[in-house]
């Protein structure tokens, strides 16, 4: 029984003895909970944590690190706060400065600054050259030809660029002006040209029923039926105009979300021309 008691209460409390003398509030150790916080994706704690002991160990790493926390927890401004923290001196600095740019293209602040930073290495100009050039792609014209544009993308992504490229300045646009003017001569005929055949062709047959059936009865003398056939035929081709119109405003909205929703995913799958940061070795 007096075996039992030792096993039981004793040896714990031998082993609490000798662990109490580890300082869980210290700033190393607060650190190491923050880094595994961090790289267990869990940003937001790992962050609260982080900035408990930045100003004590006063770690550039660390700074970075709350930065491309903010980043990815979609808090952009945030972490763009951050940036003028940063310091210019530290081996981060273009990190964070190429950080600050993919936060402002997602902010949709396009206008960027080209930087003096003597400690940018050939990779990391290069990302800022690729993010510099995407930014060119939310102007209204083309800063720069084409033929100078792609190469400063790799091989392979330029058969991508050179689609957004096209589609941001010689986007297949419809005329909603001629698609009405088409429907006004022949009813159908604008939706036909935005590429809707089908209601197009339904338009035209509905449209061309009603007047021959207006037709028809006035041939007959039958007035009443006549101008309810009319009515209904005016009403149709009214309509058809205006769908018309309509039908090319939408073909037009969806060519500028396809550009726009293509760009955010290029840039996801490329992470933003930023490089992969390991900080869990």
């Amino acid at each position: 029984m007096r075996i039992l008691f030792t096993i039981i209460f004793l040896i714990p409390l031998r082993v609490y003895s000798q662990s109490s003398s580890f300082d869980f509030h210290s700033s190393e150790s607060i650190k190491k909970f923050a880094d595994h916080l961090f790289c267990e994706g869990d940003y937001l704690r790992a962050i609260e944590q982080y900035e408990l002991i930045n100003q004590k160990l006063d770690n550039d790493t660390i700074g970075f690190k709350v930065m491309l926390g903010y980043s990815e927890l979609g808090l952009y401004s945030k972490s763009n706060a951050l940036f003028e923290s940063c310091n210019y001196e530290s081996v981060f600095y273009p990190d964070c400065y190429l950080l600050s740019l993919k936060n402002e293209l997602i902010l949709e602040k396009h206008e960027f600054e080209y930087p003096s930073i003597p400690s940018f290495d050939s990779s990391q100009w290069k990302s800022f050259g690729r993010l510099f050039a995407i930014s060119m792609l939310y102007s209204d014209e083309p800063v720069v030809p084409k033929e100078e544009f792609l190469p400063i993308f790799d091989k392979d992504e330029q058969s991508t660029v050179s689609l957004l490229y096209d589609y941001r300045f010689e986007p297949p646009y419809k005329s909603p002006s001629l698609a009405g003017i088409l429907s006004a001569i022949i009813p159908g005929s604008g939706k036909m040209y935005v590429g809707e055949w089908g209601d197009g062709i339904t338009t035209l047959l509905t449209t061309s029923l009603f007047a021959f059936l207006a037709y028809d009865n006035f041939r007959a003398d039958h007035t009443t039926r006549a101008w309810i056939f009319t009515g209904l035929g005016a009403f149709f081709y009214a309509g058809n105009i205006y769908g018309s119109v309509a039908s090319a405003q939408i073909f037009n909205a969806r060519i500028d979300f396809e550009f726009n929703d293509g760009l955010k995913l290029f840039l996801e799958q490329k992470n933003y021309f930023l490089p992969e940061y390991d900080f869990c070795k």
